[in-house]
């Protein structure tokens, strides 16, 4: 049995009740090293995956029964929701065996809860590892909010905001729920030049 479990942003706190519930019940737990690194309060064996490829080849020898042999019961840990933008449909598309899904808080939806924002009619998309057309999913929404990585980050979707002369404010959240959370509020010209994780949360809101 394969579980893939929702972290939520990071921060124990946000990690729901039942997430932990199967933690601690499972044979062993993987997932990639800054989620390992979490979970010092699980006391199961945890295992650091260094990539897609070699968390598939995990599970595939481990997590399926081979004759008189049952798998074991695995936990894939996964940050913010699994099936937002999430590695569930990578696991599901080439993994045949049977998968738990347990969800968890996304990371833009505890940004807009902190900022008491609502999302209800927001365009939720993500530039990491993907090819997403920005500008013209920013041009025609109203408020847009973005997962972002090392190469998209937040520094230079700041830039092709200005150099497009797109009207509009953001907001940037990184290390959210963590103790060194910060939240920065502005135009984007204010941050281009400005250091941000390569995982933090863009939200954009077009003025008028």
């Amino acid at each position: 049995m394969l579980y893939i479990v929702g972290m939520g942003p990071g921060n124990r706190d946000y990690i729901l009740k039942k997430a932990i519930e199967v933690l601690n019940e499972c044979d062993v737990i993987i997932g990639f090293e800054r989620l390992i690194n979490d979970l010092e309060f699980i006391n199961k064996p945890q295992i650091v995956m260094n990539s897609l490829k070699e968390t598939l080849e995990y599970i595939n020898s481990n997590g399926q029964d081979k004759g008189n042999l049952k798998g074991k019961t695995i936990a894939l840990v996964a940050s913010g929701d699994p099936t937002f933008f999430g590695i569930s449909e990578y696991i599901k598309k080439n993994y045949p065996g049977n998968i738990v899904v347990i969800p968890g808080i996304s990371s833009f939806q505890y940004l807009t809860a902190k900022l008491n924002k609502s999302w209800s009619y927001a365009f939720t998309g993500s530039v990491h590892a993907r090819n997403e057309d920005f500008i013209e999913k920013v041009k025609v929404n109203k408020l847009s909010i973005w997962l972002t990585d090392n190469k998209n980050n937040c520094t230079f979707l700041c830039n092709l905001l200005n150099e497009n002369n797109i009207e509009c404010n953001v907001i940037i959240g990184e290390y959210l729920s963590y103790e060194n959370e910060r939240i920065l509020q502005g135009k984007p010209k204010e941050f281009l030049c400005e250091k941000v994780s390569n995982m933090a949360i863009l939200i954009v809101e077009k003025e008028g």
